[in-house]
């Protein structure tokens, strides 16, 4: 996995992450909506926060396990499963819901709650993120960075913009083209599904 191959597979999971309706994105919309762009745009940064030590111990376990080709494998099928599923959800989502009641202030707080409590990243790290990030490490670290560069930018800027877009507006966010990009999102993820799929096979039977 060379540095631009990286920086394109991190950019689109984070894309996809990013617009997938959830918990965080709620919150962000409902942080907007209460309290102004600002609030929202610093509920977007969460995952900055939360995921550090979930990707570090996905990759050290990807590391780790790297000399049980079978054992990777299956988290690898494990992989395929998690995101044939985010790719179904947003296959079947619509228009994100932007009158929901909101919380009141402290949204990073909440914000940390909400991503340490919910189940994605965790799965996500554990079986997707963690071994493509040690696959990009043993590559080179700026593969690896770029990886998490792309992650990162997309995922949280995705989020920032539905709050952007929030504050000026709410257009993009419940109509047509909002539900075909993510429509178009959930195909990119089948695709990252069949990648890991035909990988976690080869190695369960080389």
């Amino acid at each position: 996995m060379d540095v631009l191959t990286a920086s394109l597979s991190g950019a689109a999971l984070g894309l996809a992450g990013g617009l997938a309706p959830g918990p965080l994105t709620a919150l962000v919309i409902t942080q907007t909506i209460r309290h102004g762009t600002a609030e929202g745009l610093k509920v977007s940064l969460a995952p900055v926060l939360t995921d550090g030590p979930l990707l570090l111990l996905g990759a050290l376990a990807a590391d780790w396990l790297a000399r049980w080709d079978a054992v990777l494998g299956l988290i690898g099928l494990a992989g395929t499963g998690f995101l044939f599923w985010i790719g179904l959800e947003s296959l079947r989502a619509g228009p994100l819901e932007v009158e929901a009641g909101a919380p009141p202030s402290g949204g990073v707080v909440r914000a940390v709650l909400t991503n340490l409590l919910n189940p994605h990243p965790y799965l996500f790290w554990v079986t997707v993120g963690g071994p493509l990030v040690a696959t990009a490490w043993a590559e080179s670290t700026l593969a690896a960075a770029g990886f998490l560069a792309g992650f990162f930018a997309m995922l949280c800027g995705t989020k920032a913009g539905i709050a952007v877009l929030i504050g000026g507006g709410r257009r993009w966010l419940t109509g047509p083209l909002y539900v075909w990009t993510l429509r178009g999102m959930g195909i990119v993820m089948w695709a990252f599904a069949a990648a890991f799929a035909v990988d976690s096979l080869g190695r369960l039977w080389p």
